[in-house]
């Protein structure tokens, strides 16, 4: 970990943020996809929402897997853009009550942009990203 990151930890540490659950910064309005969308399809929702990745979803809301901007570039280029799209299955998630510790270090050390939050039963309950981790540091006007 490097310095600034250090700090950041310590702060968070010290005001108790450290053990902040997910769902007190998660984001429950989420876009989602279905396994059977199309390259196409992916494309224009993230483009239309303003997103790099979403969680894939099967008609109960249950996590299937996650797909990313970089997932789509690669799909894009080797596939017709008619083809349903391919998403990882070996998904990092956080539960509700992840603490904020846990999710800085599994998005720090796995370098991903967000992930999904789930319940015990694997429905999607919302997503949590890098920006909604340092909204939430911030928010709590912790002083250098």
């Amino acid at each position: 970990m490097i310095a600034s990151q250090k700090k950041m930890m310590d702060k968070a540490q010290q005001f108790n943020l450290a053990s902040s659950p997910v769902s007190s910064f998660m984001v429950t309005n989420f876009i989602s996809l279905r396994e059977n969308y199309s390259i196409r399809h992916t494309i224009e929702t993230f483009r239309i929402h303003h997103i790099s990745g979403a969680p894939v979803i099967d008609e109960k809301g249950q996590l299937l897997g996650i797909i990313s901007e970089y997932d789509l570039l690669i799909q894009a280029a080797s596939k017709k853009l008619s083809s349903t799209i391919d998403f990882k299955v070996d998904v990092k998630y956080a539960y509700p009550e992840t603490s904020l510790k846990e999710v800085l270090i599994m998005l720090y050390k796995e370098r991903l942009k967000w992930i999904p939050v789930i319940d015990k039963n694997q429905y999607v309950l919302g997503t949590v990203s890098r920006i909604d981790v340092l909204n939430f540091i911030s928010a709590q006007k912790i002083d250098d």
